[in-house]
């Protein structure tokens, strides 16, 4: 029987969990036998490591034996031998001691036990290791410090060809320290996209995290959880620079916006704010304290039109009353948002209070 190289071996601590729990009910010793015919499970401790010419033959003629007769000089039993074929292949030999014409027909049974439980642990231990990979491609995307060629190589092993986008949703309530929080049901997205060839994910640094080919898919999430996804790229050193700037994002969550959010929203200005420390933060969004929730929309306004009077339609208010608007951000925070370096400040503020999870005054 040929092997396969990236197979893993048949495991003995499970084929010996199978054999505790099975033998005891049916009154017979079971012994399962890896693909070379030793035996690697048993209830005589005696037998382990020692080779089964019966399972030998099992493997090399690829069918059933019964052994009424023992060859001298080995420790096989008489009894009855059916092999343990696992996806397709063959991967080893359950055997039980007895009359051969007897247990015969339990041996069947018994075999097919323990197929189903190897499958089963089998399909456990992928899931594991695809999840493992997924997240240590993402922490190495966003670690800064992989190298292009490294994360191109990485992102080519998980089967991703670009271009690549990434995609991260958080809960919409921040932690305490208003860091990201998983949203709802994060666990069961990680499986599910994990499963598809073209997307990996983790949930990593607080964050459901999703890169893959092509644009990320949407996800059934409450309105109120939080989301950001970049547009398909070619250049992996953008993707690199995207999966860093979300790492930075993670650090205070209401820098992302909301499903359900039909606000203007710069990711630049996010980020920038994101990398400020913390006392920075705090001064930066003392300055915003001054601001109504009407003087807040009209700040947003002007940052996101092109004219004082798209501005005006954008918030649905004549352009007279945007301008005493205006003149009053003016009077309270001593910055004319007219001014393009002004209007920045003023901005970062805002997201610097949305960063420590600020209530916005009536």
């Amino acid at each position: 029987m040929a092997e396969n190289p990236d197979r893993a071996p048949l495991s003995g601590e499970l084929a010996q969990r199978v054999v505790d729990l099975i033998a005891p009910t049916i009154s017979h010793n079971v012994n399962v036998m890896d693909e070379h015919g030793t035996i690697i499970a048993c209830l005589d401790p005696e037998r382990r490591g020692t080779l089964h010419r019966g399972a030998q033959r099992v493997i090399a003629e690829g069918r059933p034996v019964l052994i009424t007769a023992p060859e001298p000089g080995t420790s096989d039993r008489p009894g009855a031998n059916e092999p343990l074929f696992i996806g397709g292949e063959l991967r080893g030999v359950v055997g039980i001691t007895g009359d051969p014409r007897e247990v015969a027909p339990l041996a069947r049974v018994v075999a097919l036990t323990v197929q189903l439980l190897i499958a089963q642990e089998d399909e456990q231990d992928a899931a594991t290791r695809r999840h493992t990979e997924a997240r240590d491609l993402i922490a190495a995307l966003s670690s800064g410090t992989a190298s292009a060629e490294s994360a191109r190589a990485r992102l080519a092993a998980a089967g991703l060809a670009p271009p690549w986008s990434l995609a991260l949703w958080t809960s919409g309530e921040p932690r305490p320290d208003a860091a990201a929080a998983p949203p709802p049901l994060a666990d069961t997205a990680v499986a599910r996209f994990n499963t598809d060839c073209g997307h990996r994910s983790a949930v990593l640094h607080g964050a459901l995290w999703l890169v893959g080919s092509g644009a990320a898919p949407d996800l059934p999430m409450p309105a109120d959880v939080r989301h950001t996804a970049t547009e398909p790229t070619d250049d992996v050193g953008a993707l690199l620079a995207h999966a860093e700037e979300a790492r930075a994002l993670c650090r205070y969550a209401g820098l992302i916006p909301t499903l359900g959010s039909t606000e203007p929203w710069s990711r630049d200005i996010a980020v920038a704010v994101a990398h400020l420390p913390r006392r920075s933060l705090e001064h930066l969004a003392g300055r915003a304290s001054a601001l109504s929730e009407a003087q807040r929309r009209t700040l947003l306004a002007v940052a996101s039109t092109t004219s004082m009077q798209a501005a005006a339609d954008s918030v649905y208010v004549h352009r007279n009353t945007l301008l005493q608007r205006v003149e009053r951000i003016r009077a309270a925070t001593g910055a004319d948002i007219r001014r393009a370096d002004h209007l920045a400040g003023l901005q970062m503020a805002l997201y610097a209070r949305e960063a420590l999870c600020v209530s916005h005054t009536a």
